[in-house]
């Protein structure tokens, strides 16, 4: 149990170094870059790390026998989380949207707001700060830990539907 607790915590640590890495690739607002987005292939790597600690969380729910009320809590609060960050993120990228406008305007006297739309919608090198911070690296580790109560708890019900099948 100590291999795994100490692996999910390294992971986390390399998550939140990727995280880092990605926010810091983010050109300052008014900038260009040429170079579309390097910081995605450091990302895929999150894609592994993901499952991987879905399963040490699962491993960690089974080793000590976590019951069904203690995972529908974690599945409440963890959604609630996601669905709380999900919308704390909209937020922040309307802001940001504007930091940009601003700096453009500073730069050139004048914006073009359909550019500031392009540069800011999808993955792109303008937005890996919002994408990639302190908040959604939060958001990553509770998702794993969303994914790893549902999962477990679906086990939990299978196993007591056979346990019911079989005593009738």
């Amino acid at each position: 149990m100590k291999k795994i607790k100490i692996t999910l915590f390294l992971l986390a640590l390399l998550t939140l170094l990727i995280f880092s890495v990605i926010n810091k690739m983010t050109v300052s607002p008014g900038t260009s870059s040429g170079n579309g987005n390097p910081a995605l292939l450091i990302a895929f790597i999150l894609i592994p790390i993901f499952f991987i600690m879905v399963v040490l969380w699962v491993s960690i729910f089974k080793a000590y026998a976590i019951r069904r009320k203690i995972l529908i809590s974690f599945i409440v609060l963890t959604a609630t989380h996601v669905v709380v960050a999900f919308i704390y993120q909209r937020k922040e990228l309307e802001e940001y949207r504007e930091v940009i406008k601003n700096a453009l305007i500073k730069k050139n006297g004048f914006v073009n707001l359909q550019y500031v739309h392009d540069i800011t919608s999808g993955i792109t090198i303008h937005v890996n700060n919002q994408y990639f911070n302190l908040s959604t690296f939060f958001l990553f580790l509770t998702s794993t830990i969303f994914v790893a109560s549902i999962y477990q708890l679906s086990i939990l019900l299978e196993k007591n539907n056979e346990f019911e099948k079989t005593s009738k």
